[in-house]
């Protein structure tokens, strides 16, 4: 299988040779759009190749949403078999997909998923641009945050997230808006199109929710517009239907199989929980801590921050170049509101919510280049320069370019407990982690016995433990699983005290454990039951 190590000089060099001809086409209009497009596509599928082939966990996220995947293709009924706690399930199946086609849940398969999902996301973005600002302009502006997806390393931004079928979903959902004009008729394909896309947004991820709403409260806008004329109530159904199609289906769904009171209690709730970090006025400053975070994001947003700045001027001016209208321009303003709200709301520092962020920094800044089209070039030119110092400096002091060496890792890595497992196991077996670490499932490729696959929520005191430990035996008793494994300890997130917080912790969930399962050995500190009938 193909492999990187961690300086691999004529394939970077090959990197930045790629990237100078698609700056080259953002700024030469004589060049086909399409040729554009597919030079940048190819140039993001080309520097991400490192991470992708790279297989081991980059973010306990990716483990965990692995984990529900290989779940998922053993039992499919969500909330049933998983709960993604703040991860809807789109985001979830989306990574069974592979598996479909005769190939692995693993991270490399859930990066190539995810790297779909920028690509995808990208080009939609670029069709937003054009429609409201024109081609010129829509290729002089997406060049910036393609050199950014393309040639940061840093982790928050490569591995498989939870954002990136979102924005994608945001993404379409920006274009569909972008084609809507008050003097034109609307086609109703077009608008059921959007509405499902922002029906599916929040199960995707319910902290994106506010931003899919901007969008589509938008969309009403164009359409009150031509409604007072025209009266056109096709295309408002056709938008509420769309809307309508994915929350139904789940909510037939969940009726269904009985789940219902599980997508109330552990994804509305239990992310209801969550999203409490943060006040409004703790916005600001949450949001300023979270960039700080990013060297990579900071740059990217430098790189925009004088079109930005002309674009936010010409909104609090009230200023409309051309024929636009007020309409695009407070779409953008309230698109980035809201992007700057789901970011913070929760109170967590992780940066991969950033991501949010890059559709609505890129379309303030399309908005406001026109007044700097002539400087246009030094905008990517910004981003080569840090990119390519910062790979140069590595070079010259440790001899490195790429932070994934791949050499020896394209395979899933075998932690001591699941090589035990692993002389244990038989198909359709599950599998069941008391702390936080899912990459055993990942490397088991065993299924969860469990819907929630770490148990911080059955640890911690919140109001909801009860409901979620009571939930937890109730999973054991339907699955059974064939191993238990205790991994609270020094392997685990967050959970590391075996006093406190491993299974002896838990009453009830001990003497479960006790009288049904066997203790087979501790291996790198983790305690391995096996269940009574298969020692």
């Amino acid at each position: 299988m193909l492999s990187f190590d961690n300086s691999p000089t004529v394939y970077w060099f090959i990197g930045y040779v790629l990237a100078g001809f698609v700056v080259f086409a953002s700024q030469n209009n004589s060049l086909p759009t399409r040729a554009y497009l597919s030079a940048g596509v190819v140039l993001l599928v080309f520097m991400r190749l490192p991470v992708i082939v790279f297989n081991r966990e980059l973010n306990p996220d990716e483990s965990q949403m692995l984990s529900h995947a290989l779940t998922l293709y053993q039992d499919p009924v969500y909330w049933r078999s998983v709960d993604g706690t703040t991860i809807g399930p789109l985001d979830n199946y989306l990574l069974v997909l592979p598996k479909l086609f005769g190939f692995p849940i693993d991270y490399s398969s859930g990066r190539f998923m995810g790297l779909l999902c920028v690509a995808g996301a990208w080009i939609f973005l670029f069709s937003a641009l054009k429609n409201w600002f024109g081609a010129s302009i829509a290729r002089r502006i997406s060049i910036v945050p393609l050199l950014f997806v393309a040639f940061t390393q840093e982790v928050d931004f490569v591995h498989y997230s939870s954002e990136q079928l979102p924005v994608l979903l945001l993404a379409f959902c920006a274009w569909q808006v972008s084609r809507l004009d008050p003097k034109t008729t609307p086609t109703a394909p077009g608008l059921y199109f959007l509405g499902l896309a922002a029906g599916a947004v929040p199960f995707g991820k319910l902290q994106a929710a506010p931003l899919a709403i901007v969008l589509v409260l938008s969309a009403f806008a164009v359409l009150f517009q031509r409604f007072q004329r025209y009266r056109e109530l096709k295309s408002v159904a056709a938008l509420i239907l769309g809307g309508l199609t994915v929350p139904v289906f789940f909510l037939v769904f969940t009726l269904s199989f009985g789940v219902f009171d599980d997508l109330i209690d552990f994804y509305i709730l239990g992310n209801a929980i969550y999203a409490s970090g943060s006040t409004f006025t703790d916005i600001p400053s949450q949001f300023l801590k979270i960039i700080s975070l990013s060297t990579d994001f900071q740059i990217f947003s430098f790189a925009l921050t004088v079109p930005m700045a002309i674009g936010l001027m010409r909104i609090v001016r009230l200023y409309v170049p051309g024929k636009m209208g007020f309409h695009v321009p407070f779409t953008i303003l309230f698109f980035l509101l809201a992007c700057i709200y789901a970011v913070t709301k929760s109170g967590n520092d992780f940066i991969h919510y950033l991501n949010f962020c890059i559709i609505p920094w890129t379309l303030l800044a399309g908005y406001g280049l026109s007044a700097v089209e002539g400087w246009s070039l030094a905008f990517p030119a910004m981003m080569v320069l840090w990119f390519g110092g910062y790979d140069a400096l590595h070079f010259v002091k440790e001899r490195r370019l790429n932070a994934f060496d791949s050499v020896g890792n394209t395979q899933l890595h075998e932690s001591p407990v699941v090589a035990e497992i692993l002389k244990r196991r038989k198909d359709g077996d599950y599998m069941v982690v008391w702390g936080w670490n899912c990459s055993y499932y990942v490397e088991a490729q065993l299924a969860e016995g469990t819907a929630e696959n770490h148990s911080e929520r059955s640890i911690f005191e919140h109001p909801m433990r009860e409901v979620y430990r009571k939930r937890y035996l109730s999973d054991l008793a339907r699955t059974q699983p064939a191993f238990v494994l205790d991994a609270v300890g020094k392997n685990s997130l967050w959970v590391q005290d075996k006093k406190t917080q491993g299974i002896e912790s838990y009453p009830e969930l001990n003497q479960y454990i006790r009288s049904s399962y066997t203790l087979a050995g501790e291996f790198d500190d983790v305690r391995l039951y096996v269940r009574n009938d298969r020692r």
